[in-house]
């Protein structure tokens, strides 16, 4: 049995079940407040080199802001590795900075980076106040924003945190800034959020030796879901199976929830983040629901090892009202070569 695969997929269910205290930017009333210690970082194409800036949220009046961009031999750029830990007026109708505290500026021109990371976090912020009330559905407001170029299109997603800016881009389609992963840190030790380097695309997982051979269908089920998979699979718990060190499965059911509360959209957001130095890959994600379920699919990278996993979640709302729950989570590398072997797997779950 797979250790690092086992506590992955047990990390990414057990923070579903915990109550987090929730907070917002000032002025602003979310339809999907951000819980502590939640982030977001974004590709930055303002500069000549690769970079990337991250928005840490701690609570109403405290957050981080990352700079980063690796080193450029052939242009003679040096690494950038500057972060930002400001306090705030939480009282205020505007982002008021209290405090700050500067780590990993040094050179001259790190000044204009920090500047830079100021008036984004005060633009951002006043561009998502002026936009007032979102909802679950993405927005996308024209706007004149002089810092990058003009006129630009930005995207307003309820399930991205903090400013709830996805993307910006200019009128004709060009990206300006847009999400590269969204997190929460576990713990006060969790450094998920200081260590991020950034990623370009589908990151690529270990090549891995595995052999699908011919295996006994078996169905299996826990609470009225059932599902078919093979012999192949070895029972961990009554709701658990893992496919040797390659994949993991499991079938729970979660509590009715409140009547016209959003805990159920606010769950979906958090299953579309990473954390514990495992990173959500955003632009690769998928979200697809209706009034009775919601599939959620991910990406995640955990780039010290290079182990990237392909996770795939339903919620279904049962009779009763409570939520059946599946997850099934595969090394990538195993998924894109056996593809019709597990969608079929996912194609066969059935809930009363």
């Amino acid at each position: 049995m797979n250790g690092y695969l086992k506590r992955f997929a047990l990390s990414i269910m057990t923070f579903t079940f915990l109550a987090i205290p929730v907070f917002s930017l000032p002025a602003v009333n979310p339809y999907l407040p951000d819980t502590s210690g939640e982030f977001i970082y974004f590709r930055d194409y303002s500069f000549q080199n690769e970079s990337i800036i991250g928005f840490l949220y701690y609570n109403e009046s405290t957050y981080a802001v990352r700079f980063y961009s690796p080193a450029n031999t052939g242009k003679k750029i040096p690494e950038k590795d500057i972060c930002l830990y400001i306090s705030v007026n939480p009282q205020s109708k505007n982002l008021d900075m209290t405090g700050e505290k500067i780590v990993g500026a040094g050179a001259k021109e790190d000044t204009e980076i920090i500047n830079y990371m100021h008036d984004l976090f005060y633009e951002l912020t006043a561009r998502r106040q002026k936009i007032g009330n979102l909802g679950e559905s993405p927005l996308i407001s024209k706007e004149d924003y002089v810092q990058f170029g003009g006129n630009v299109k930005i995207r307003y997603n309820s399930y991205v945190p903090i400013f709830n800016i996805e993307s910006i881009s200019s009128v004709s389609g060009k990206p300006l800034l847009e999400t590269q992963t969204c997190g929460f840190l576990s713990n006060s030790t969790d450094t998920s959020f200081s260590a991020f380097k950034g990623v370009n695309g589908l990151p690529k997982d270990k090549k891995r030796d595995f052999k699908k051979d011919k295996k006994t269908p078996v169905r299996v089920g826990i609470d009225g879901q059932t599902i078919q998979i093979d012999s192949g699979w070895k029972t961990a718990m009554d709701n658990m199976w893992f496919l040797g060190d390659y994949a993991f499965l499991s079938m729970t059911t979660l509590p009715a929830l409140p009547e016209k509360s959003n805990n159920l959209q606010l769950l979906t957001r958090k299953l579309t983040e990473g954390t514990a130095r495992t990173y959500s890959i955003w632009p690769q994600h998928k979200v697809e629901s209706d009034s009775q379920k919601i599939m959620i699919m991910n990406v995640f990278l955990q780039p010290e090892i290079e182990n990237v996993t392909r996770d795939f979640k339903t919620i279904t709302k049962k009779k009763d009202g409570t939520y059946a729950f599946v997850t099934l989570t595969v090394y990538d590398s195993v998924y894109q070569k056996n593809r019709s072997y597990f969608d079929a797997i996912l194609k066969s779950y059935k809930t009363e």
